[in-house]
């Protein structure tokens, strides 16, 4: 598991997940720059409105971007992330 510090290449880690939940973000566009950066690629990750469970996010986001892990249901828009929902998790616990 990655800890929040800075590592010998000189890139801080902002966020630390399990390597259960890197195993099962696949999808993975940006090459997890929210664990570094805590941005989604160029971009901020998405706001998080509520949640639905522990592994659904209902997110608003001003664009909506090509990303394999956002799902459009009936008019609302939600990340299924594996990473996003457990920096989410770590977040609201803190």
């Amino acid at each position: 598991m990655a800890q929040s510090a800075n590592s010998p290449e000189g890139v801080r880690i902002v966020f630390s997940v399990s390597e259960k939940i890197l195993k099962k973000t696949t999808k993975c566009q940006h090459e997890y720059s929210c664990l570094e950066t805590g941005r989604c690629g160029d971009g901020p990750m998405c706001a998080v409105e509520m949640t639905h469970g522990v592994d659904v996010l209902c997110v608003h986001s001003p664009d909506w971007p090509a990303c394999q892990y956002h799902l459009d249901f009936g008019g609302a828009r939600f990340c299924v992330c594996p990473v996003h929902c457990e920096i989410y998790r770590q977040q609201t616990q803190g």
